[in-house]
Parts: C-alpha cells; structure tokens; sequence
C-alpha cells in the first residue's frame, strides 16, 4: 500500500507572498517585482532548501528529491540567470518606460491605435490680473511657452479614432476648451478673503481644461494635444496624465506632473516642482530650486539653484550644478558631474559615479559599485558589499564598510575607514591613515603621517617614502605584517610576531626569538624618531627597506628571505 504524500508547506507559503507582491503593484504599492527578482531569485533555490528540512521534520520520511525538481531548479536557474541579464542591459530601461515602438515612432500608454482624424481649435482669453494658471489634461501632450502678456492663448488638438469620418467629426465638435477664473482651493494656497491690492486676485486661478470627464460615460477614443501660451511672468501648474509635458522659457513657480510620457522643462527661472512616473524626464539651463519626484529616468543639467531628486528603479543623471544636490535611488545608477556645493546620496542596491564635485559628498549604498573622484572637500561613505574606487579626494575620507573592496588613491586629507570584512588598498594618502576590518588583505603605499590598522584572518602590508609626520601601529590577528621603511631614516620600532617569527632585511635591524615561540625585534635608529609598533598572533612580521621589492601591493610576489611567492611556500610548509 502506497503511503501518502502530504503537500510541502513552504510552497503554499511561497505561492501567497508571490501573489501578495504582484497585487500590491497593481495597486503601485511597493518595490518593482521584476527588479527584486533579478536581484534576489536565488533565494528561491535557499527556500527549495528548507523546504525540505522542514518536510523531512514535519514527515521523518528521508529528504528526497524527484526528477521534476531536478529539472524545475535547473529551469530556474536559467530563468533567473537570464533576468539577471536583461536588467542590466539597456532592455530593461525599455520595458520600464513601457512603449512600443511602431515604425519611426512608439506607442506609449494613453495613445490609441487605429484610423484617426484631427480636429483644432483655437481660442484667446483675456487675464486682468496676474493670477495663477493651472492646466488640466489627460491623453495627449501639453506644450507650453510665452506668449503675449494679459492673455492666455490656446490651440487645441484632437485626434479622434475611429472608423467613420462622419463619427469623428461629431465627437470632436463635442470636445471643448474650458478657461476661465476659478476659485484656488489647492492644498496650501487658501483662498484670500481679505480685499485685495488693485490689479491682484489673490486666492483664485485661471483654469484652463478641456470637458474629457463630461464625454467619459460615451466610450469614446480620442487624444487632445493643447499647445498653451501664457505670459512669461507667471505661477504656473500643469496637471496631465497618460501624455507628454514640455514647458519652456516660463518664469515663475513651476508645479508640472504627468504620468507614462516623457517630461521636458527647459530654459526657465524660478521655483520647480516636477512629478513624472513610468518615463523620462529631462530638466536643463534651469535657475532656481529644483524638486524631482519620479519613477524614470531622470536628467538634469546646467541648474543653478538646489537640486533634490527622489527616484526608484531607473537612472538618475545630474550634470553642472551650482548648488545642493540630494538623491535618493533604488536598484539602479546615478551619475553626478560638476557640482559645486554638498552632495548626499542615499542608494539603497544603486551603482553610484561622482566626479568634478566642489564640496562634500555623503553617500550610502550597497551591492553595487561607487566610483567618485576629483572631489575638493571630505566625503563619508557607508556600504555595504560594494566595490569602492575613490581617486583624487582633496579632502578626509571616513568609510563605514562591510564585506567591501576599496581603492583608494590620491587623498590629501586623512582616510578612517572603520568596517568588517573589507579588503582595502590605499595609495598616496597625505594625512592620518586609520583602518579597521577583519578577513580581507589591507595594503597602503606612499602614506604621508600616522597609520593605524588592526586587521583579523587577512594581512596587512605598508609602504612609504618618508617617516617622520606620525607614528605607525599595527595590530593583527591571524595575518601576517609587511612593513616597507625607507634606508637610512630614524625611527624606533617594537615588533612582536607570536606563534611566529619577525625577518628583516632592513640594515641595523636584528630580530631575535623570544622565550617560546615568539619572534622580536627591538631597535632604535640614528636617535630614534617616530615610533613603529608591529604586533600580529600566529603569523609573520617581515621588515624590508623601501625600494627592495616596490610597494607592499608586492607582499603577494615574494617574502624577504626567498625566491618562491609566499603563496607558494605556505603550500609547501602544508605538505
């Protein structure tokens, strides 16, 4: 008789939170599933596993595992390893702006397919006052740009769908402009009920509409483009959905938000506030302050004025900035380029590139990779198993780390780098050098003052050209110390190895063998000087003069003493 077998747990448990996840981004709730799963289907596989601890405590049956799943992981690997891929290549981008190219053009959300006519209308409406605009659309395109002053111009287009031309004609008759004095109820603007100052309406705005919500009940398929043109003087707030925004040469307060087509604000001053989701927004030659909410890509260039950009998922590009500049990215890449006052970055799985800053730079992330260089004021980093490059830093670097792989070169201030698991190499390093991790090699070359390092499970080698600004302390476990001196300078030195031994080759400098299995050197030099305290546990201390084998980076070739690569005699000493 067969014995039955009960259903897995961890499957019906996996199959709801895959459910929950795709229903809550139908409601735009949470992170973009395809970018988690690129990212993180591997953990399907650990999931796989404890499934089947959790059968095999649940039934004491033995872990078995059936040809099915054989073949289901090994399709899974392939599909992840594929989506992995395509959301690293430029694919990605065009599936998350969502358009479909057709011909010389593309189709985005909101445009409809099939025969069309196009209708316009046009119409001018006078402005005694110097109220506000606001401009309301849906499905279609929104342009706007001066015109004359004391007057509101507008050209409406309408392209109707639909088989008959007859049809057509009569729905767009049906479609009209909407302008005029309204009362302003927006958040944050209350209406004035006090008198006002002759020439003003405070408390109201100038509306300008198309009636799309009076036609919605009859089904009908049809875009209005409006070319809008106002006085360049003017508070001005655009409202669209589902088409594409531009606005250029308007001076004032600029409130501009549309969805699923690209939005471009250009050649303005003033005061910006800009929204755009599923598409690009481009924002340059801009004076004032600048506030970016989006999911798109997201491009800005020559502002003068504070930039502050909120982003998810897709690149975020900010060029020639006379100002502030604040970023917040997820799963995605930002670039920053001439920037001449603060920087902060907060970019949780976000590949990071900064160059040509003129101030400080903060930046938090993790996974990806940062590169920053020619910065010409302190930067502070906190990551998390990331590849670090910073070059050209005229200022103090502090690093938080954890399981990171830093290079460091050309830094004029001091570098502190306080982490877990990080291997380091640091080069040209004018002031303090202070460094903590565990289980990566740390290496610095060409250090101008003091240098501090504890390290555990990995080793440390050193390397400069002069002594004499600072004392060197070495504190290791587990890992081997190589210090590289330069001929003929003073110093004092106390190098301890347990469990080990200490070798130099440096002339004047003797180690001797303490009581155990301990290793000693002890020594001063034309008077002494700076002093060097080496102390490592059940590994090597070996002191070379600088120049006898080129900068620590060279531990890995060869050991004082030895014509084999270390590597190489380790594997002999284990046989």
């Amino acid at each position: 008789m067969s014995q039955k077998r009960h259903p897995s747990l961890l499957g019906a448990l996996l199959w709801l939170g895959v459910g929950i996840l795709f229903l809550l981004r139908n409601f735009g709730i949470g992170p973009d599933f395809w970018s988690m799963a690129a990212r993180y289907w591997p953990i399907l596989l650990i999931l796989l596993g404890l499934g089947k601890v959790i059968d095999y405590y649940r039934h004491k049956e033995g872990v078995s595992l059936r040809v099915g799943e054989v073949v289901g992981i090994f399709i899974l690997l392939l599909i992840g390893t594929a989506i992995t891929r395509v959301s690293e290549s430029p694919i990605s981008q065009a599936f998350r702006d969502w358009s479909i190219p057709m011909g010389d053009s593309s189709v985005h959300p909101g445009q409809w397919l099939g025969t069309s006519y196009t209708y316009t209308q046009e119409a001018t409406y006078p402005m005694s006052s110097t109220a506000p605009i606001r401009i309301e659309n849906a499905y279609g395109l929104v342009s706007v740009t001066p015109g004359s002053d004391g007057e509101v111009r507008v050209r409406l287009k309408k392209v109707v769908y639909t088989s008959e031309e007859s049809k057509a004609k009569g729905i767009a008759d049906q479609i009209r402009l909407e302008a005029g004095p309204q009362a302003n109820e927006e958040p944050g603007m209350p209406v004035k009920a006090e008198v006002e100052p002759k020439g003003k309406s405070r408390g109201q705005l100038f509306v300008v509409k198309n009636n799309r919500d009076a036609l919605a009940a009859n089904d009908y398929r049809f875009n209005t483009d409006m070319e809008v043109f106002v006085p360049k003087r003017t508070d001005l707030t655009v409202r669209n959905s589902f088409g594409e925004l531009r606005v250029s040469n308007v001076d004032g307060k600029l409130d501009l938000e549309t969805t699923h087509n690209a939005l471009e604000l250009r050649d303005c001053s003033g005061e910006f506030k800009v929204s755009n989701r599923y598409a690009e927004s481009r924002l340059t030659n801009l004076t004032g302050n600048l506030n970016v909410e989006a999911r798109g890509h997201v491009y800005v260039e020559a502002v003068k004025g504070d930039v502050i950009v909120r982003d998810e998922y897709s690149p975020v590009e900010i060029t020639d900035v006379t100002g502030q500049v604040t970023v917040s990215n997820t799963e995605s890449n930002v670039r920053l380029d001439k920037i001449t006052k603060a920087v902060v970055v907060d970019a949780r799985g976000t590949q990071v590139n900064a160059s040509e800053l003129g101030s400080t730079l903060k930046v938090t992330t993790n996974h990806r990779r940062l590169e920053v260089s020619d910065v010409a004021s302190n930067i502070v980093l906190d990551c998390q198993y990331s590849t670090v490059s910073l070059k050209d830093i005229r200022g103090n670097v502090d690093l938080s780390t954890n399981s990171d792989r830093i290079t460091a070169d050309g830094i004029r201030g001091y570098l502190k780098v306080k982490g877990q698991g990080s291997g380091i190499r640091a080069n040209s390093v004018d002031g303090p050098v202070e460094i903590q991790t565990t289980l990566k090699d740390v290496i610095v070359n060409n250090f101008g003052g003091s240098c501090t390092v504890a390290n555990e499970y990995a080793d440390v080698s050193l390397s400069t050209g002069t002594l004499g600004k600072g004392d060197i302390a070495v504190k290791n476990h587990n890992g081997g110390i190589d210090l590289f001196i330069p001929e003929g300078a003073p110093f004092q030195i106390d190098a301890t190895a347990r469990n080990g031994r200490v070798a130099s080759d440096y002339a004047g400098l003797e180690p001797s063998q303490g009581a155990g299995d301990v290793g000693l050197l002890k020594a001063k030099l034309k008077g002494g000087g700076p002093k060097i305290l080496l102390d490592t546990e059940y590994s090597n201390i070996n002191i070379r003069a600088r120049g006898s084998e080129g900068d620590a980076g060279s531990k890995v070739e060869s050991e004082p003493g030895s014509r084999q690569p270390r590597r190489a005699r380790r594997a002999e000493a284990v046989r």
